[in-house]
């Protein structure tokens, strides 16, 4: 792991929360982080958790409509959610309060989501902090240093079990381990691909996921005649042979330009869903 490639996964970022995971990273591989699909999904996880790097503290201020679509539970009606919009403190301690922990009244607040895991509730600061050697009840502001709240993430993600999902590749059972739910499931999924650029590639087990035959874009391809790449690759460069021989595009084909033109849309199609369903089978456990 280097902070040049951390910049380059999170260009937002902010440098001292970097540095703060750089700081943490070795307590990251004692934690079993030493492979690029686990390196992949941490890091994917806590970009998303964190806003990009760029925050630790948990974002409160939600408009009315928005608190009835994230706790409809809690709020049915704009009505019972407008007190509470645009009201960090009572809203933490609305939705946080006799829970997670907290007992006493302003818990839901006190241990608001904090640390670029967003760590939450008065048990998870007690057992973190007795984890990692800090008084987090005593001191939950603690987390907001960017190394101790590395660490807390790191912990958070080890008794977690999530390194069971990293290597299965299931960002949702992973995402449900982190958030609680599949909030930002799919702002996960995207910073998941760019961290597999970057630190994955190749490197990642196959085990436990479909392949392109057993998927239903796959099965559909290879009944049709196997649509394959190596395929679509030899006929353009037939294409490109008769261009060049002086005979034009649609008379190579037998067919006219707007059929012609209209056969290259849907082959394009075709190779972009197929190839992005061959990265959800081999990286995202679908």
């Amino acid at each position: 792991m280097q902070l040049a490639e951390l910049k380059r996964f999170a260009p937002a970022a902010k440098h001292t929360m970097l540095s703060g995971l750089m700081q943490a990273w070795p307590q990251a591989e004692a934690a079993g982080m030493v492979t690029p699909a686990r390196i992949c999904h941490f890091l994917a996880q806590c970009f998303v958790e964190s806003r990009g790097f760029t925050d630790v503290e948990e974002d409160l201020s939600y408009s009315a409509k928005r608190l009835v679509q994230v706790w409809p539970k809690r709020f049915p009606t704009i009505e019972s959610a407008a007190p509470y919009a645009h009201n960090p403190e009572a809203l933490a301690n609305k939705v946080y309060g006799g829970r997670m922990g907290n007992t006493d009244p302003g818990d839901g607040w006190k241990f608001r989501g904090r640390a670029i895991k967003q760590i939450t509730g008065r048990a998870n600061y007690k057992a973190c902090g007795e984890a990692i050697g800090i008084d987090l009840e005593k001191d939950p502001d603690a987390l907001f240093d960017p190394t101790i709240g590395a660490r807390a993430a790191i912990w958070y993600w080890s008794q977690a079990g999530c390194n069971r999902f990293a290597d299965q590749n299931d960002i949702r059972g992973l995402t449900k381990a982190i958030n609680g739910g599949f909030n930002g499931l799919a702002d996960r999924r995207a910073a998941f691909r760019k961290a597999v650029a970057i630190w994955g590639e190749d490197d990642v087990a196959e085990t436990g996921r479909k392949t392109a035959a057993t998927s239903n874009i796959g099965r559909a391809s290879l009944a049709a005649g196997g649509l394959s790449l190596a395929g679509v690759g030899g006929q353009a460069y037939e294409v490109a042979q008769a261009v060049d021989s002086g005979r034009s595009i649609a008379d190579a084909f037998g067919v006219s330009m707007f059929t012609l033109g209209l056969l290259i849309v849907i082959i394009l199609l075709l190779i972009y869903i197929f190839r992005d369903r061959l990265f959800i089978s081999k990286w995202e456990g679908f």
